[in-house]
């Protein structure tokens, strides 16, 4: 679940100095919508904001209340019912035939937004987190309350929820989002809690033409995107987007520099075998997701021979056929490959997926 938590905070970081924000977040859907339980978005005073609930149909909208939890200062329950009287449904421009339930709340500077500031700093550790919000209760903790706790113990927060977050460690990361019911002193409490993951990073072995596409629409995701080649033409942060860092280093240091960080999924394109075979070599120990190489399966089969890494699952041909040959649509095919593994899915048409062939 790509919750867009970079360009969240991003958003948080430019507006930390104004007195509040309001944080939307979405804790219920019925039926088909644009965005899931766990969806969040940031508003500031001015209207500007980080994030989206939906297609782009709701946003607007929702400022209207947001305005009103900014003067307020209480949470707000908001249902958006495109199941509802035309006019309502079609002034907005909805159309996905849903229901979509949301609770607005004003995190103030006084107390730390909340919970962004350690979300921050856990981020900028590479440390995921759990967020606990509650969205309805009948006593203390009351609606609104929140806590979070990151996979190094640190915690912020209602002591409550952080009790409830840590009973939940066994099985986590293995849930998304998940709901809670907690009785205390007698009163119903009803919480959500949200995986936070840290920002996905992705290596790319080798920065020739094609590997400028892929970087491109990794920058995009917001992915961390590194690029790592020994040739000083190549390796040059000004043929790359703004947020990739481009390091120039043979084959042989991949394994020092991953050390700094986890690697989710890596790409090796530097079109030289034994290249491409130490890249391979340097990665097979780390805990990447996604290995991808380019050229035919022949070739894959020999990088694993020279790598003495037969067992391990190498995409070779990398990417999904979708008829790709120009760089930018091999780069379409490869991120495309790349996001569904890393999202434990196949890649499939959807509309087959659910029987439909437009017959």
């Amino acid at each position: 679940m790509h919750l867009g938590i970079p360009a969240l905070l991003e958003f948080y970081r430019k507006h930390r100095d104004e007195e509040s924000l309001v944080l939307a977040t979405i804790i219920g859907t019925n039926g088909s919508t644009y965005r899931k339980p766990g969806a969040m978005m940031l508003i500031s005073q001015d209207g500007s904001f980080e994030g989206m609930i939906s297609g782009g149909c709701l946003e607007n909208d929702l400022l209207h209340h947001a305005a009103e939890v900014f003067g307020e200062g209480k949470p707000r329950h908001i249902t958006y019912d495109m199941h509802a009287d035309e006019e309502l449904v079609w002034n907005l421009g909805l159309g996905c035939d849903g229901i979509i339930h949301l609770l607005l709340q004003r995190l103030d500077r006084d107390a730390n937004f909340g919970f962004l500031e350690q979300l921050e700093m856990s981020h900028r550790a590479r440390c995921p987190s759990v967020f606990a919000l509650v969205i309805n209760s009948s006593g203390t903790p009351a609606v609104g309350t929140i806590a979070l706790l990151d996979q190094s113990d640190i915690s912020v927060g209602d002591s409550v929820l952080v009790n409830v977050l840590r009973q939940s460690l066994g099985d986590w990361p293995a849930w998304r989002t998940r709901f809670e019911q907690v009785t205390r002193d007698g009163s119903e409490i009803e919480i959500l809690m949200i995986h936070l993951p840290v920002q996905t990073r992705v290596l790319i072995c080798g920065a020739g033409p094609d590997a400028v596409p892929v970087a491109r629409m990794l920058a995009q995701l917001d992915w961390e995107v590194l690029v790592v080649d020994h040739r000083p033409a190549y390796a040059r942060e000004d043929r790359f987007p703004g947020k990739c860092k481009v390091i120039q280093a043979r084959p042989g240091q991949l394994a020092e520099i991953v050390a700094h960080g986890g690697i989710d999924a890596a790409i090796i394109m530097s079109h030289h075998l034994e290249n491409d075979a130490e890249y391979l070599r340097q990665l097979v120990n780390n805990d990447v997701s996604y290995i991808g190489a380019l050229g035919p399966g022949a070739r894959r089969n020999r990088l694993r021979e020279m790598a003495d890494c037969q067992e391990r699952d190498v995409f070779g041909p990398a990417g999904l056929d979708i008829g790709a040959e120009l760089p930018e649509s091999i780069a379409l095919s490869i991120v495309a490959e790349m996001h569904a593994v890393l999202n434990q899915r196949d890649g499939l048409s959807l509309a087959l997926q659910c029987g439909d062939r437009n017959e």
